[in-house]
């Protein structure tokens, strides 16, 4: 059977695993014509990212000769210096900036002065034109030179009728009475594509003087283009709003001559490049609009299916587009094959992996099963451990107890001092290591109450006066002013805390003093950070055993783990609860003279409600008095049942007990108590079962809620939380004192009185 087992187990996997592959092959055949149009639309866009930082990076001198033109305008080299002057700074700018190819000033008479690149005479030459008109007579001179200024040729031209003031770039600048950028064209001097920028020229006064302008070309955009390697057959170019050319991969075909013998920028219709023309009629948008995204289209020619890209140039300054297309199959007939070979392959890696995966599955549900076992023995043996050392220990403190209030003898005084410290040392052990279980599984929850932080550290020192007294060292209390009076958080952990290292710097203190002291300071408008700091004058710590301090099981030193007893848990469990409420400990110690501990908390600081607090105040005056109450005890455990009575036998209070939950239901109907206290674990019915059918049979009959005290000896995350799921009213955790039980049986009927007022108001 288990054999057939076996083989059912492994032909089940693999139906499993081959249904799985193919619900992941099929849809991918299916959906491959969309994953590689959507891979398509993926390259092409890093492409055009590509691109366009390129391009932009070469339009860099272009900004550079805007800001010479703002310069040229601003200064006085070009409208009070000398021509030559003015030439000789055109001449160094032409030479710093590769990307210039002229420099030029058109004055208000129709003056002109211009350096431009030339390589009419020389490869790498200057050609400086001048042409000056005084007393109506205009005269034109054109000088080539060599890069060093000397010179080649000086001849007048007559003929020429060139006039500034009739150029676009100087009839544009004035009417916009600022820098502006022309339109790409064809330069007139060297026959490349490019740029001017200019700026009109003003007085101090503001008298208008002329225009100065520089020439950048921008062929190397072209030539990037040609050597971009976009597929076997792509192909990128640029185009303005207007669909003219500013770019592309062949310079010849970027040029157009018109009838009139004139070359300007060819638009994208005169290409001779069909694939173009029909990429750029994809993109389908009206004249002088620019997309404000990349855009992809998709086009047919000649049968076979092309994609396309265009992206706007960032600068506001060229409102231009980077168009690229590319056949699909340039790059998708290989990826189609890798695909095909992919899926084959990843069939057998799915198969494969999924054999691997069922033996690795098999052997990690064991190893997983064995760490849940191995949590589950863990947790039920701290719930078996606390359970049946605490009945026990219920027993021996509340005995001690009655013992102290018998009125013994001197001597016999001495006798349950012993036992009672012996009891309490060992209730503290048991405490310790279950909250280290608890912090270490993280499993161990704050409460977030109102407390005053300055009263908790007052009770916790009020704990130690008396050790402090006999040992003969003074133990001290500051608190700073600025300490709130309420704040919301876990009192007890903060108090557990406090004693810990008060507790510690008496126990190790021979001589000198423990100096206690709170601080406080605001990190938010809500939030405060508490800041205990806990002094002694003892023996310190070694520097070489601080670091380890906080760690299980570790005390100073082995000489002083043998002279004063203790766990060695107090610090790691201080250090932990710190960390859990967002703040953490410190020590600074020095041998011979003493330990410094500081720990910080944060909390969230409350707002006293003044007439609350009277309202408080008054109710408490008014419940000074004991009022007698009916108290069922439900309980199998014979020695606390006793305990109890003892416990009530002073009081005007009333007890009654019932062994077991279906015990304590009848009683409970009889007897009408005003509060029960329910054991958890007993025979025949548990306290949860019983808590329930109580709870039902109040809304049956209509009657309020009893208070329904749970009482169990297990102290482990969960209890307290099903207690409160079952219906009742609280927890206490065994063993319980005569004083907690009596003051909580006056705290449920005052919380009682305070909720009546509340209803009634």
């Amino acid at each position: 059977m288990n054999y057939l087992k076996k083989w059912w187990l492994a032909l089940s996997f693999t139906a499993i695993t081959l249904i799985l592959t193919s619900f992941i092959i099929i849809p991918h055949f299916t959906t491959s014509r969309d994953a590689l149009t959507g891979l398509a639309h993926e390259i092409m866009l890093n492409i055009s990212a590509y691109t366009l930082d390129k391009s932009e990076s070469y339009l860099l001198p272009a900004e550079k000769a805007a800001e010479l033109t703002r310069f040229l305008a601003d200064s006085n080299i070009v409208n009070s210096t000398p021509p030559e002057t003015m030439l000789r700074y055109f001449v160094e700018q032409l030479s710093l900036y590769q990307q210039f190819t002229g420099i030029y000033y058109g004055n208000i008479k129709g003056e002109f002065f211009m350096v431009t690149r030339s390589d009419e005479k020389i490869k790498g030459g200057l050609l400086t034109k001048t042409i000056k008109i005084k007393e109506g007579i205009r005269t034109t001179r054109m000088i080539w030179s060599t890069p060093d200024l000397k010179e080649l040729e000086n001849k007048l031209v007559p003929q020429d009728n060139y006039d500034p003031r009739n150029r676009p770039w100087y009839i544009d600048a004035l009417k916009n009475n600022d820098v502006i950028w022309t339109a790409p064209y064809i330069f007139f001097t060297n026959q490349k594509p490019g740029i001017t920028t200019a700026s009109p020229v003003f007085t101090s006064k503001g008298e208008l003087q002329g225009v100065v302008g520089v020439d950048i070309t921008i062929d190397k955009l072209s030539t990037f283009l040609s050597k971009l390697n976009i597929g076997k057959n792509g192909k990128a170019f640029i185009v303005d709003t207007c669909g003219n050319v500013v770019a592309f991969p062949d310079l010849k075909a970027l040029k157009h001559i018109t009838l009139d013998n004139k070359t300007r920028l060819s638009k994208i219709s005169e290409l001779p490049d069909h694939l173009c023309r029909n990429a750029y009629d994809s993109l389908g948008i009206p004249p002088d609009h620019l997309p404000e995204k990349p855009v992809f289209t998709t086009f047919e020619y000649s049968g076979e299916c092309y994609n396309a890209m265009f992206t706007p140039f960032k600068n506001m300054h060229w409102p231009w587009l980077i168009g690229l297309y590319m056949p699909e199959g340039d790059y998708l007939q290989a990826i189609i094959n890798s695909y095909r070979l992919s899926l084959a392959t990843g069939a057998f890696a799915v198969l494969l992996s999924g054999l691997i995966g069922w033996i690795v599955a098999r052997k990690i549900n064991s190893a997983k099963e064995e760490a849940v076992a191995a949590s589950h023995a863990k947790s039920q043996f701290l719930a078996v451990m606390s359970h049946e050392i605490r009945t026990p220990m219920n027993v021996i403190l509340g005995t001690t107890g009655l013992l102290k209030d018998s009125a013994p003898r001197d001597d016999q005084k001495k006798y349950i001092k012993l036992l009672e410290n012996a009891g309490e040392g060992l209730l503290a052990l048991i405490n310790d290591i279950l909250d280290m279980s608890k912090v270490e599984a993280g499993l161990l929850d704050l409460d977030s109450i109102e407390f005053n932080p300055a009263k908790i550290m007052h009770q916790a020192c009020s704990v130690f006066e008396l050790s402090a007294a006999q040992k003969n060292i003074r133990l001290s209390c500051i608190i700073d002013g600025k300490l709130p009076d309420l704040v919301i958080g876990d009192p007890v952990r903060v108090k557990q805390i406090l004693l810990n290292l008060i507790g510690n710097a008496i126990k190790f203190t021979e001589s000198g003093g423990v100096y206690v002291k709170a601080g406080c300071s605001r990190i938010s408008e809500r939030k405060v950070e508490l800041e205990f700091t806990i002094k002694d004058t003892g023996p310190g710590i070694p520097k070489q055993r601080q670091d380890a301090i906080f760690n299980h099981f570790t005390q100073a030193d082995s000489s002083i783990s043998r002279e004063h007893q203790g766990t060695g848990l107090g610090l790691a469990i201080s250090k932990k609860l710190c960390e859990m409420m967002q703040g953490d400990i410190s020590l600074s110690s020095t041998p011979g003279i003493g330990s410094t501990f500081v720990f910080t908390i944060i909390m969230d600081e409350v707002t006293a409600n003044s007439s609350g607090e009277d309202e408080d105040r008054t109710n408490e005056n008014n419940d000074n008095e004991i009022v007698g109450r009916k108290v069922l005890l439900i309980e199998d455990n014979q020695s606390n049942k006793l305990l109890f009575k003892h416990f009530v036998s002073g009081s005007p209070h009333i007890l009654k007990c019932a062994d077991n939950g279906e015990e304590g239901i009848k009683l409970y109907k009889e007897f009408k108590p005003d509060i029960i206290f329910m054991d958890i674990e007993m025979p025949i019915m548990d306290g949860f079962k019983a808590t329930e059918e109580i709870r039902d049979w109040e809304r049956l009959v209509g009657i309020p809620k009893v208070p329904i005290i749970a009482l169990s000896a297990h102290a482990i995350k969960g209890t307290a939380e099903a207690a409160r799921d079952a219906g009742c009213s609280g927890y206490l955790t065994k063993p319980v004192t005569k004083l907690q039980l009596l003051e909580r049986i006056e705290r449920e009927f005052k919380n009682n009185h305070k909720n009546n007022n509340t209803v009634s108001s």
